[in-house]
């Protein structure tokens, strides 16, 4: 017997099997009128830990907040709480009580929206804005992937924080509670049950027609980059809060600033200012298929889907941990391959299909 999806402990409704018993599958046909838009972009990963302190440069104060890989609008609200404390410390001791954020990703604009809590005047420098930056080209899924830290009681503390201002935010913002249906422990999701989500539960068979293996559901949330993004900036110019386009092309470009307290939310961008070893691009890829609102769930494992209002997303492209790629120009070739995996799947060709174990066969994900 099939496990039903249950509720979140705040009460919001999930998906819920149909009367036969599964939950509806995904349209992963590809068709003239319907093709795949193909994205990429790259995740600011740091080797080690991200990068979340207070430091000096030059004469000015700086809170540097970057190197999050594929974390970034997962952990995005959590950092910002250690941010405005940091920048409320150092407020104290300059003369001239302004700050500039620089960057206009999901780190930048969560950032800026709390600080304009300590009733200052917030200016955002960036090169890029929505839906123009890294964070654009993101799933949206919560959880903590793609990222290394190096004190489990802080990283813990930021995700309880993110999960919390997330889910308050709700569908306003893009947030919408989901459970994620995968065939492997993943780490990364057992972190949403460890923040305030309901505990994942292991089935004896995922709830979908053609898959017979079994697998585990992880309730967690669905952060639509696009709703998100614009929300946050439409909020924090209502506010009062400047947005100005700036490249960053050294040291020299941040201290011309007239603001004495900076706020690093610059990503890869950071290297351009401060250079910093640890910090390299992973790529990541997505296909952008045709939109399919009555999907309610998540899936991940063997490639991943995630069903969002403007589009179904399909990922999991490959990109070896060892190998360092910073060319975020999107491959079709990956992106049929990732559509192809994920149909397979629901298609019930498990536990590998033969072309996907190495026997060959072309990209159609029709055939």
């Amino acid at each position: 017997m099939l496990a039903a999806p249950g509720l979140v402990a705040s009460g919001l409704a999930r998906a819920q099997p149909s009367e036969a018993g599964f939950l509806p599958s995904p349209d992963l046909s590809i068709s003239p009128e319907h093709p795949p838009r193909f994205i990429a972009g790259l995740r600011p990963w740091r080797r080690g830990t991200f990068r979340l302190e207070p430091g000096v440069s030059g004469d000015k104060l700086v809170v540097h907040n970057y190197g999050h890989g594929g974390a970034g609008i997962t952990m995005s609200w959590g950092c910002a709480v250690e941010v405005r404390t940091y920048v409320a410390a150092l407020l104290e001791a300059v003369k001239t009580r302004k700050v500039a954020v620089l960057g206009a990703g999901v780190m930048g604009l969560t950032a800026a929206t709390l600080l304009r809590e300590l009733d200052v005047p917030v200016t955002i420098y960036a090169e890029k804005f929505t839906p123009h930056t890294t964070s654009d080209v993101a799933g949206g899924q919560w959880a903590p992937s793609v990222v290394e830290h190096a004190d489990e009681v802080r990283f813990r503390r930021i995700l309880r924080n993110a999960w919390a201002m997330h889910q308050n935010l709700g569908a306003g913002f893009g947030v919408s509670a989901r459970d994620n249906y995968t065939f492997r422990k993943a780490n990364e999701l057992r972190y949403a049950a460890l923040s305030g989500a309901a505990e994942p539960q292991q089935l004896s068979r995922l709830p979908f027609a053609n898959i017979t293996h079994d697998g585990w559901r992880y309730p967690t949330l669905l952060v639509e980059p696009p709703i998100l993004l614009k929300r946050l900036s439409e909020n924090l110019q209502a506010s009062g809060v400047e947005m100005k386009t700036m490249s960053f092309k050294g040291a020299a470009s941040v201290q011309a600033l007239e603001e004495p307290v900076l706020v690093n939310c610059l990503g890869l961008g950071s290297r351009k200012v401060w250079p910093d070893e640890a910090l390299h691009g992973r790529k990541g890829q997505l296909a952008l298929l045709k939109a399919q609102p009555h999907l309610k769930y998540l899936y991940s494992g063997i490639g991943y889907l995630f069903p969002r209002q403007d589009h179904l997303v399909v990922g999991g492209s490959v990109e070896y941990p060892s190998t360092i790629n910073e060319d975020d120009t999107p491959d079709p070739v990956m992106g049929m391959q990732m559509i192809r995996i994920v149909k397979a799947v629901f298609d019930g060709a498990l536990p590998l299909p033969p072309w996907l174990a190495g026997a060959g066969g072309g990209l159609d994900p029709d055939s």
